[in-house]
């Protein structure tokens, strides 16, 4: 049986205020509980079809639809916006926070407030909050301020959070990109069996990609904002991604 799909765009073209085009009739069709890598240079448009496919930037031209529904550019209604998880290459962590506070983050949506962080949250949002992090290998840093983390552990921080929210889609911007290539492949396979058991949908920008090789479906490739390759992740090496994009 085919699995519908959860993410699709046709046509998609976004240009920055004075700039000209940053992506160029992009088209996608993501189904249900894939697990897609993104390559590029650096400027490819990796990031801003990211922000494109999340509802967070407004596309010039083409038609974006995220669980069947359309999206307009102008936000995401807030029951879809629980629906939808995004990491940014900058993670957005509160430095200040502890990282079992961060990952609490997630939840705002369901139990409003930051008033929550004074110590109102339910028990079971804590529970599955620790657990979250001790599934990315960094529970005992829970209780370390964000600030005193390493780069890699405040990402897989960020990763908890965003699972924490329950999201059926999660798009991520370079999020494995501070973790050694063992601990990336790690992150990554717990990510693809979470999500094969929850039924979530994973599109990710990342730079490695042997990282991808036994992990994910897909790779596509953008290049000046135009996709230039899409295929099984599997057979795309790091050769071939060189001469794809000379």
């Amino acid at each position: 049986m085919d699995r519908p799909t959860t993410v699709r765009c046709k046509d998609l073209w976004f240009s920055y205020p004075g700039r000209s085009a940053v992506l160029h009739g992009i088209s996608l069709q993501v189904p249900e509980g894939a697990f897609w890598a993104i390559f590029g240079p650096s400027g490819a448009g990796k990031t801003t079809l990211m922000k494109c496919l999340a509802g967070l930037l407004k596309p010039q031209r083409g038609r974006i639809e995220l669980l069947g529904h359309a999206v307009n550019g102008n936000g995401l209604p807030g029951w879809l916006r629980l629906k939808v998880g995004y990491i940014p290459q900058q993670l957005g962590l509160v430095r200040g926070l502890t990282a079992l506070e961060n990952v609490l983050l997630g939840s705002l949506g369901r139990n409003g407030g930051w008033g929550n962080l004074l110590g109102a949250f339910p028990k079971e949002e804590v529970e599955r909050a620790r657990e979250y992090l001790a599934l990315l290998g960094i529970g005992q840093k829970a209780r370390e301020k964000a600030y005193r983390l390493s780069g890699g552990e405040r990402q897989r921080v960020a990763i908890a959070r965003t699972l924490l929210q329950g999201p059926r889609i999660i798009f991520a911007d370079e999020f494995v990109s501070d973790l050694d290539l063992p601990r990336a492949v790690q992150i990554l396979t717990t990510l693809r069996e979470l999500g094969q058991r929850q039924r979530l949908t994973f599109v990710m920008n990342l730079h490695e990609v042997e990282v991808t090789h036994q992990v994910a479906d897909q790779a596509l490739v953008l290049k000046d904002g135009n996709l230039v390759y899409q295929g099984p992740a599997r057979e795309l090496s790091t050769a071939e991604l060189l001469t794809i994009l000379q």
